[in-house]
């Protein structure tokens, strides 16, 4: 039996709300598609709190939201009905936001790269790139990246995020956070060399 102690704490609350999502998840992992809707409802308002936040706009969000359950309802039969499922929802939300920022900030860069190149007279057909190569090697470049200093990179210059409110988030200091920041940068900066046009044109307003 659950203490007093616990019940004011809401221990039993949490104990019962997990307990009924791994046993949603059991039933989705075996074909009771009824399941899905019950998980929708019971974390469709929680998602969208979280994706607001994230992208501070209401249309936004409510996309997240049904990109985040249809990547659940594609992979109900691998789902682990031990894993924290709300994490998995979180982190696969979060992942969309940042794809969607990146794009945005492609989409929006590479009009500035088309602008530069109908001025440069001396361009060349190497330094035409169509969106979808500037995209993938930018792409490319931040996969090489150490896992931390890439999410670092993009919460800064992606999602917007400053270096105190990236420290937070990730539980550590607004030091190591520059300092991930830095090194991020320089790499970025190094790769980007032998596309001289992409790197003054294209990507400069996100390294500085």
């Amino acid at each position: 039996m659950f203490s007093e102690a616990q019940i004011i704490n809401g221990d039993v609350m949490q104990a019962v709300d997990k307990e009924g999502t791994e046993q949603l998840v059991y039933a989705l992992l075996n074909g009771k598609e009824d399941a899905f809707v019950h998980l929708y409802r019971r974390f469709e308002a929680r998602l969208y709190t979280f994706a607001y936040k994230l992208t501070q706009d209401k249309d936004d969000a409510e996309e997240v939201v049904q990109e985040v359950f249809l990547k659940v309802w594609e992979k109900r039969q691998v789902l682990n009905p031990e894993q924290n499922f709300s994490g998995f929802l979180y982190t696969v939300a979060k992942n969309i936001v940042y794809n969607k920022a990146k794009q945005r900030a492609y989409h929006f860069a590479f009009q500035k790269h088309l602008a530069a190149s109908e001025q440069d007279i001396c361009r060349t057909t190497e330094n035409e790139l169509s969106f979808d190569e500037l995209s993938a090697l930018l792409d490319k470049i931040y996969e090489a990246l150490p896992p931390v200093r890439r999410q670092v990179f993009l919460m800064s210059r992606i999602q917007g995020l400053s270096n105190n409110e990236i420290a937070a988030e990730l539980h550590t200091s607004t030091s190591n956070i520059e300092n991930h920041l830095h090194k991020a940068l320089r790499f970025i900066r190094e790769k980007l060399q032998t596309h001289e046009m992409v790197y003054t044109t294209f990507f400069a307003f996100l390294l500085f």
